[in-house]
């Protein structure tokens, strides 16, 4: 099993605490700069596109960049989005390395995660059950985040209401931090580790 995908975001994980905090703690520094910053992080990758898109010969726009809303004022609404972010690739991770085990057991699931997970389970010992209510959690933290505005719809209910003890209710927000991802990730690769073949 490859684990470079899940090295991948942990360390993109680590950044971006590391970097909000540091702007945090600097007040997100001269925010006129931030148009020098955006041509700078240019610069970090190979420049261009790697295929013929048909925005490469767009322009890129005549207006200066501005940072319309203070991030020290909407420091809380950056976190969470940071937080969304990194959920759903974790979520586009886990789905394509459950593919990948379906793939080496020559079994198949349906296209949604929470039917591989359901597949994959079926091989796991019950006292990993944690981890495979876990990998459900995250999914439907995903599913609220980015399909509900945040907040708790039915279908997404059912998929926690079997283990955890006091579900929520349609239309709770979703409160998440960042210590939740740190338990998210170890969830997904316990099921994904107890799951693979030797």
């Amino acid at each position: 099993m490859n684990w470079d995908r899940v090295n991948v975001w942990t360390s993109t994980l680590y950044a971006l605490i590391q970097s909000l905090s540091l702007a945090k703690e600097q007040q997100f520094g001269d925010l006129e700069s931030l148009p020098t910053r955006i041509k700078e992080a240019d610069s970090w990758l190979p420049a261009g596109w790697s295929y013929s898109s048909s925005l490469a010969t767009q322009p890129m726009g005549t207006k200066r960049v501005k940072a319309r809303r203070d991030p020290n004022k909407h420091f809380e609404f950056i976190v969470r989005q940071v937080i969304q972010m990194l959920i759903q690739d974790l979520v586009v991770i886990m789905d394509g390395m459950m593919d990948d085990i379906l793939a080496v057991r020559g079994e198949a699931a349906g296209d949604f995660p929470t039917s591989k997970v359901q597949k994959l389970a079926t091989h796991l010992d019950p006292k990993y059950n944690w981890a495979k209510h876990g990998c459900f959690e995250l999914i439907a933290a995903r599913n609220v985040l980015c399909h509900a505005g945040g907040k708790w719809n039915q279908r997404s209910i059912d998929l926690v209401s079997g283990f955890v003890s006091s579900p929520p209710n349609v239309g709770d927000r979703l409160e998440i931090g960042f210590a939740c991802l740190f338990q998210f990730r170890k969830a997904m690769r316990t099921f994904l580790n107890e799951v693979k073949l030797p």
